[in-house]
């Protein structure tokens, strides 16, 4: 029994040893550490702008030198650490990779040039300029900083190798009995002796040793396989990046000033229109334009660029505000809205901007260097955009839509436009949507004195829609379905204001 139970127990783990060795020859492990990587270079400090400055010229020759200082030159990267601790292991049971080595570091970002100076000159002759000597250009960038090798990765003394595994019988007897036989008892393989290659020789030997009651006898047999590994070299690091040279700093901005000062602006002004009637106001604006040609009105030794600014004109426009309606502001209830007006240049001129409510109704009439804004009539601007929706009833074709019109402005607007967007879940076939769908759009046209469009009704602020003719297919009872309604008004001045209105409602069923 024991004999046949030694056998049983020895070939799985004859059988399992294959397998592990051979997984054990495709690893590869990495032998030495790895280089560190160099160090970037320092970037360059940016130079410093030109100063700033203003004067007033006398005709008396003078110079200038605005100019922005250079930028730093970077620092060059350091080179990337070479592998170390590169003695490769002597043929172990595993393939090999050397260590890499560290990779370069990149070369520094040179300093940016400082900005040329701004330059503002007042003067009263023109020709004074000849006499003017000015220097504002941008300072140079910096170098780059330069790139840097990598290390060196370790190389391999023994690019491959062979292992050979040998494979023994054991076989044992009981130890106190010298003359019982000796019987089988399992097999091993095992590394060969590594003496020597010649292994068929070398290893061709017999041990023995005991093991409690029994005396085993290894007897070898043959060389059972043998595997092959390899070494490869590490990486070497790589060679890094050169840094940006740093860019020239900008040209300074010239400012002409054919006068000894800059006019203070005045460029708005608002009040509520009960203090403002009758209110002359004034305001003041410089134009200030581009121009091209200033490398000739300086002297010829200047370093400028070709483009500056100039004050062309300082503009004062002055404006009033007169009431002309029938009616008393308090009455229309526009006393306390405020109004003004601004100032802006367009194409090289002033021109003011009135800032009036859209509900008021005004004429312009130049008077001299003057000019007098006539308002006529109009309304408080909160009854604009104030309808409400007041309900929504019927099925299909006698669907119905109402709102009213808080502001009640009908009869005092240019026009009005009404747009309704229906929207259902259900499909004029019962298809059912997950969300709501747009069907269709109809617009209802109300004029301040003529009949409305489409079928619409009003009465006094009351309008009644009939939407349902348009969208009835979709209006069966107990449908889902929704309004987007959006009110357009536009007042007799022009301004048009919108208000919009959602809601989402059953057919048949007041929402």
């Amino acid at each position: 029994m024991w004999k046949t139970r030694s056998l049983i127990y020895a070939l799985p783990i004859a059988i399992l040893i294959f397998p592990l060795v051979n997984l054990a020859a495709i690893a590869e492990t990495t032998f030495g550490r790895t280089g560190r990587d160099g160090d970037r270079g320092r970037d360059g400090r940016n130079g410093r702008d030109g100063q700033n400055l203003k004067i007033v010229i006398n005709g008396k020759p003078a110079a200038y030198d605005l100019t922005g200082t250079i930028g730093e030159d970077a620092e060059d990267g350091t080179a990337g650490r070479s592998a170390s601790s590169c003695e490769q292991p002597y043929r172990p049971e595993y393939s090999l990779i050397g260590a890499s080595g560290g990779v370069g570091g990149d070369g520094g970002n040179g300093g940016r040039g400082g900005d040329g100076g701004d330059f503002t000159i007042f003067y009263t002759n023109a020709a004074a300029l000849q006499q003017l000597e000015i220097r504002n250009a941008g300072g140079k960038g910096g170098r780059n900083g330069r790139n840097a090798i990598g290390g060196k990765g370790c190389g391999c003394q023994e690019s491959e190798w062979r292992i050979r595994y040998c494979a023994w019988d054991i076989e044992r007897r009981p130890f106190k009995d010298p003359k019982a036989a000796w019987e089988f008892h399992s097999k091993e393989t095992r590394l060969c002796n590594r003496s020597g290659d010649d292994y068929d020789r070398s290893s061709r030997r017999i041990s023995e040793y005991r093991c409690d009651d029994w005396l085993y006898r290894r007897t070898y047999r043959e060389v059972a396989r043998s595997d092959y590994y390899t070494c490869q070299s590490g990486r070497d690091g790589e060679t890094s990046d050169n840094g940006r040279n740093g860019e020239t700093g900008s040209y300074g901005q010239v400012t002409l000033v054919p006068r000894l000062d800059i006019p203070a602006e005045v460029t708005s002004d608002r009040t509520p229109l009960a203090a403002a009637l009758g209110k002359r106001v004034g305001l003041i604006k410089n134009i200030w334009v581009d121009r091209s040609g200033l490398l000739r009105l300086l002297r010829v030794s200047s370093d400028v660029t070709d483009r500056y600014t100039y004050l062309k004109d300082t503009a004062r426009l002055f404006y009033r505000f007169d009431w002309a309606a029938s009616e008393t502001p308090t009455k229309l209830g526009v006393d306390r809205v405020e109004i003004g007006a601004s100032v802006n240049v367009r194409n090289e001129a002033a021109e003011l901007e009135y800032q009036l409510a859209g509900t008021l109704e005004y004429q312009v009439i130049p008077e001299n260097n003057l000019q007098v804004i006539k308002i006529t009539g109009g309304f408080a601007p909160d009854r604009v955009s104030s309808f409400q929706l007041q309900k929504i009833s019927g099925i299909g074709t006698e669907n119905q839509l109402v709102l009213s019109d808080r502001g009640n402005v009908r009869d005092l607007l240019k026009d009005t436009q009404i747009e309704v967007q229906c929207f259902s879940k259900q499909s004029a076939t019962g298809v059912v949507a997950n969300d709501y769908v747009k069907r269709r759009t109809v617009t209802f046209k109300v004029p301040p004195k003529l009949e409305p469009s489409d079928g619409a009704i009003i009465s006094g602020n009351v309008y009644t829609l009939p939407v349902g003719r348009y969208c009835s297919p979709w209006l069966k009872a107990d449908n889902n379905a929704a309004y987007g309604i959006a009110i357009n008004q536009t007042t007799k001045s022009g301004a048009k204001y919108n208000q919009g209105i959602d809601s989402a409602f059953v057919v048949g069923k007041n929402p």
